[in-house]
């Protein structure tokens, strides 16, 4: 009889404990916060100096934390999703047919080298200026979570435009465009 008892409660014991375990993993999923943010940083482009095929070279740090969201939640932040990444001409003055070629590559906010690197070949930026249109870049899924993993441990990404203006004096605005979803822990 005793043995008949201890087998029962035994058996409310473990259910109750699987029952809490589910219950405890719901609320943990419960708290979850997902939404999406947009990401921008500007690098201004600026030669004084006259020439052609003038190369240029600038790094700057986009931080996901100027972003009101990501900045309330950047210590319980889970995982970024960069859904895609483009740039826009929003400035100009230089010479007509002025182009760049070269580089916008994406690395860790605390080291010197990029990590993923994409091509912009013979870009008319007077062109793309004046048409206000948003270039997406073509990343591969890869590169794209690497830039994921750096927007998560660091919370930052480091830009790096590196290239060949065709001619100068050129003064001009790049906006790099990040549109991610993020998932954090809201307690």
């Amino acid at each position: 009889m005793k043995t008949r008892i201890l087998n029962s409660l035994s058996i409310v014991v473990l259910a109750l404990a699987t029952t809490l375990f589910a219950a405890c993993d719901l609320l943990d999923k419960a708290d979850d916060v997902d939404f999406d943010a947009t990401l921008e940083e500007t690098i201004i482009v600026t030669e004084e100096d006259e020439g052609t095929n003038v190369p240029y070279t600038k790094t700057i740090v986009l931080d996901a934390t100027s972003d009101p969201d990501i900045n309330k939640y950047k210590s319980k932040i889970q995982g970024f999703t960069v859904k895609k990444v483009s740039y826009q001409v929003t400035s100009f003055d230089g010479p007509e047919g002025a182009t760049f070629s070269g580089n916008l590559s994406f690395g860790e906010a605390t080291q010197s080298t990029p990590t993923v690197a994409v091509t912009i070949t013979n870009l008319n930026l007077q062109q793309a200026y004046t048409s206000a249109q948003i270039f997406d870049l073509s990343i591969n899924q890869t590169d794209i979570d690497k830039i994921a993993t750096l927007l998560k441990d660091d919370k930052a990404v480091k830009l790096y435009l590196d290239g060949l203006l065709s001619a100068t004096p050129l003064f001009t605005n790049v906006r790099v465009i990040l549109e991610v979803s993020v998932k954090a822990d809201a307690l």
